[in-house]
């Protein structure tokens, strides 16, 4: 009698090479699929660095270009400080407050002189002034100094502490906003901040490494460009702001180095041209 052979299945080396093949297979998706997800967070990364370098980029040449407005343009009022810190620089802009409805500036002059060691003004028009608010007063010559507003009447303007000077009749209040740029790195990381009037400073960008800020001097061109002017005398002459903001990614990317952003810019503050 002749036997016939069945299929009884699957031999073991069958199953064998089976698991190893599948086991390849995926071993070769999740290497691809964990590729894909650290591309992505990469990507992430270098967007979100991109993005805080560019917004504090936009919002300091925003306001350098207002430095100076409604402000005295004769004298020695200066619309620009800043200390030199290498790679980590400050800056300070003086820009002068209008009223938000009608975006006229808020300013008036004294109708009688206010005497050295005194504390009070009578002007013109104390409108939009407000307690609190820094105040910059110019004397006939040119000269000027910062002062806080203590109180306000209807046609006199109060400060604290007393005047530095005699402010003779027809003498300039201003009503004016400090800001100060700097980077805060007492965290775990850098931080762009920015103060108003000697405030608190808020933060503005994180992880910004680098806010080097340079100056173009009068005459041009070509301009002589320093970074940070000598005297007040050099403070009055500056035309053009050169600013430069890098960041880097928080975490290394998968070449296990960070991804550094870096933008530079000039501007041109249209107050001090």
């Amino acid at each position: 009698m002749k036997m016939t052979k069945t299929n009884a299945g699957y031999t073991m080396i069958e199953l064998l090479v089976a698991m190893m093949l599948s086991g390849i297979a995926l071993s070769v998706v999740a290497t691809d699929f964990s590729h894909t997800v650290h591309q992505r967070f990469d990507m992430e990364q270098v967007a979100e660095t991109q993005q805080a370098v560019s917004a504090a980029l936009t919002f300091v040449s925003q306001e350098l270009r207002q430095a100076g407005a409604c402000l005295p343009q004769l004298g020695d009022f200066t619309a620009l400080g800043g200390v030199d810190s290498g790679n980590r620089d400050s800056i300070t802009l003086r820009i002068g407050k209008t009223d938000p409805g009608s975006l006229v500036c808020i300013r008036t002059v004294s109708t009688a002189p206010s005497l050295a060691g005194s504390s009070s003004l009578t002007v013109l028009n104390s409108s939009g002034f407000e307690v609190g608010q820094y105040v910059y007063l110019t004397r006939i010559a040119g000269q000027g100094s910062t002062f806080i507003v203590a109180a306000v009447g209807v046609e006199s303007i109060t400060v604290e502490g007393a005047l530095d000077a005699d402010y003779l009749t027809g003498s300039g209040v201003y009503a004016i906003e400090e800001r100060t740029y700097s980077i805060d790195d007492s965290g775990p990381s850098p931080i762009l901040t920015v103060a108003v009037d000697d405030g608190d400073p808020e933060p503005l960008a994180k992880g910004i490494e680098v806010f080097n800020v340079r100056y173009r001097l009068d005459p041009c061109e070509p301009c002589v460009t320093v970074d940070l002017p000598a005297d007040n005398a050099e403070w009055r002459i500056v035309r053009e702001v050169e600013l430069t903001v890098a960041a880097q990614t928080d975490r290394p990317m998968q070449g296990g180095s960070v991804h550094v952003v870096e933008e530079r810019t000039t501007i041109k503050p249209r107050n001090l041209i």
